[in-house]
């Protein structure tokens, strides 16, 4: 009724700040009807329109004057409700008409029983004053400027023109004016001030937006700043700024320890439980990191699932055993049973350390010390702590002289290969032989694959040595006589990239070799690079005519996860499984994987054959193949092809030894098998 339902935010946004406002005039606005009326009543008191007026304006004020002069009860809401602007709008009306028609009968009765008086004008005179000014008292109220000038103004303008018109007729016209005037500025006036509302309205609207824009702006810095320094899953310091505050310790003069936590078994958690649960293992391990460190020591996640600490000293050289020993507490609060939704796991880890005195290097660099020490604790299977050495710090830099070797465009070339047999343990069968990557480089001398292939992998260099070895092995297997088979190992970084499976296809193909007569390993780890790729490169082999082997089974935590999705025709295993079934518990557990691999109709072969225990125990459980240093070393190609032509003399004797070799780097006890023939026929090959 008076601007409150208006479906324009601002419009009624305007009309109840407009009816706020004539809280604060209401007053003046009766105050313009009692004042004129008491003028008039004081001389026509005796008329009964003044009586009538009179109660009428007693019962307004009694009604009215209290509901918009007393403040709000508490709680109680400024903007008026539709019934209260219902009653406001008929008090209006009702006072409007109720002073037009006491003027008029006032005036009116001054001309008819005055003629000649001019009473009358005094009386509409004050009237128009008295309707012009209620008009401004109300104007926050559209609708009652309108029922005042309709109601009030209009007649007793219409009653001036009626009475004076004949007399001054230029007057008149000029009373037409200006009443126009003043109903086009009544009802202008509400549109101009809702213009001018809306743009204070809209300045204000920019003014908060930009508030806003400026408040988030600094809560995104500031999330920005943390996303920068610290690690969102864990909360601890990312690399960045953990590297950033070892700096600000040292150069405040303090020395610490810092080391390098790498995890163990984290990778199977995530492959049986899910990337969820592996989160809440980190979050886990770097509560209890921060909980186990003395104050001060700076805790981050450098990646994955590694994580840096630095444990600070006063005397590092004298507190160098405190500070290895803080971080084997840490060590062994990680193995500690951590509660998932569904299951209750456990995580190990290693470390690597290197301490920072007055003397310390860059952060950069002491982490690369740092990193070195642990890939020599993980080598060695160390769940502790390995300080950063002389002998680190050489290996390091033959590492480092092996890589930039690696990186000269003629150096695969120079790599060979060397080939151990695998056996048929209940014939004594030659039936394939395991290609063997070899480097015997001038200045390093005899240079590890353990060292050199990942070396390789990790300078991008995989590729192109598995397919020179590849093709190298190829061209020297077809002279063997079928079906004695080539096994080749592939590397967890060569089988995981996109086109490997198609580019050693292609060099299968160029060489016209039968496929069926190679096969190629893969161990478990490479599964965990990228599993759906090497799934997919494994297809396209297997498709290919190729076999495929599962490499070191028994050695890590997701194997029976992988014969189940991946199709394989043989399973290499592990021997720490053949070393351990030195023992009555061993063998029970070598027994059961060799019946599950029987059970799922693949192939097994037993690794680590190095005495003659091994092959005996091997053999009664079920292995089918065997491999090791009691079977046979690796040789080069002349010891492969002189192999080769004892199994095809029709009456060769029994073989002790495949390998001229001597045995060597065993125990004593495997040293005293290993002189005993091992008793198998060389009557032919078989696949």
């Amino acid at each position: 009724m008076i601007g409150f339902e208006s479906d324009n935010e601002i419009a009624a946004k305007f009309s109840r700040e407009r009816i706020k406002s004539v809280r604060n005039t209401i007053h003046i606005y009766y105050l313009t009807i009692i004042a004129p009326f008491i003028g008039i009543a004081w001389v026509t008191w005796d008329q009964t329109p003044t009586r009538i007026m009179a109660g009428i304006l007693v019962l307004a004020v009694i009604t009215r004057f209290r509901h918009w002069v007393l403040p709000l009860p508490e709680g109680a809401s400024e903007n008026v409700n539709p019934v209260a602007a219902r009653v406001t709008g008929f008090m209006v009306v009702l006072l409007s008409c109720s002073q037009t028609m006491f003027y008029l009968l006032l005036a009116f009765g001054s001309v008819a029983f005055n003629n000649g008086n001019t009473a009358w004008l005094q009386i509409l005179s004050l009237a128009l004053l008295a309707a012009l000014t209620q008009g401004a008292a109300l104007t926050g109220i559209i609708f009652a400027s309108r029922v005042i000038f309709f109601c009030f103004v209009l007649p007793l303008v219409s009653a001036v023109l009626y009475i004076y018109a004949g007399n001054n007729l230029p007057a008149s016209v000029a009373v037409i004016v200006l009443t126009v005037v003043s109903l086009y500025l009544a009802e202008t006036s509400y549109k101009m001030q809702l213009r001018l509302f809306k743009a204070q309205f809209d300045a204000d609207a920019a003014l908060v937006g930009m508030e806003r824009t400026n408040l988030e702006l600094i809560d995104a810095r500031r999330s920005a700043q943390r996303q920068a320094e610290f690690d969102n899953l864990t909360g601890v310091r990312n690399r960045l700024a953990f590297i950033h505050d070892v700096e600000a310790k040292l150069d405040g003069g303090q020395c610490g320890l810092l080391a390098v936590i790498d995890l163990d078994r984290f990778k199977p958690i995530n492959d049986l439980y899910g990337h969820h649960a592996g989160d809440v293992v980190l979050r886990h391990v770097a509560r209890r990191l921060q909980r186990v460190s003395p104050t001060g020591t700076i805790v981050g996640r450098l990646g994955g699932d590694e994580f840096g600490i630095f444990i600070g000293g006063s005397s590092c050289p004298e507190e160098l055993g405190a500070l290895v020993a803080t971080c084997a507490d840490a060590l062994v609060q990680l193995r500690k049973p951590m509660r998932l939704s569904n299951a209750l796991v456990s995580v190990g880890g290693c470390a690597g350390a290197r301490l920072l005195g007055e003397d310390a290097p860059d952060v950069g660099r002491a982490l690369r010390d740092a990193d070195a020490a642990l890939y020599v604790a993980k080598r060695e299977n160390l769940e502790t702590t390995k300080l950063f050495d002389g002998a680190i710090q050489e290996e390091t830099r033959r590492l480092h002289a092996i890589e930039a070797e690696l990186m000269e465009s003629g150096t695969i070339e120079h790599m060979t290969l060397a080939y151990q047999p695998i056996l048929n343990l209940k014939t004594g069968e030659l039936t394939s032989f395991e290609a063997l990557a070899r480097w015997n480089h001038p200045t390093f001398g005899e240079v590890s694959p353990a060292s050199f292939i990942p070396a390789a992998e990790r300078l991008g260099r995989i590729g192109e040595i598995t397919l020179s070895l590849l093709s190298k092995a190829l061209d020297f297997a077809a002279e063997w006589v079928p079906p004695c088979r080539l096994s080749f190992n592939l590397s967890a970084a060569h089988i995981c990239s996109e086109n490997a499976a198609a580019e050693i296809v292609n060099l299968i193909k160029r060489k016209n070799f039968p496929p069926d007569r190679l096969q190629f390993e893969i161990t478990e780890t490479a599964m965990l690079v990228n599993f759906d790729v090497a799934r997919r490169n494994v297809e396209l082999l297997r498709s290919a005519g190729c076999r495929i082997a599962l490499d070191d089974f028994g050695a890590g935590f997701a194997s029976l996860v992988y014969l189940r999705e991946i199709k394989f025709d043989k399973v290499k295993i592990d021997g720490s499984l053949i070393r351990g079934a030195r023992e009555p518990q061993g063998r029970d557990m070598l027994r059961g994987v060799i019946k599950m691999i029987e059970a799922m109709k693949l192939e097994s072969v037993a690794e680590y054959i190095a005495t003659v225990g091994d092959r005996e125990t091997a053999l009664e459980l079920g292995a089918e193949f065997g491999q090791g240093f009691y079977l046979g070393r690796p040789l080069d190609e002349e010891g492969v092809l002189a192999l080769l032509g004892q199994y095809r003399e029709p009456d060769a004797p029994n073989i002790h030894r495949l390998a001229d070799r001597q045995i060597g780097d065993l125990d004593a006890d495997a040293a005293d098998d290993a002189e005993t023939p091992c008793p198998f026929s060389v009557s032919g090959s078989r696949p």
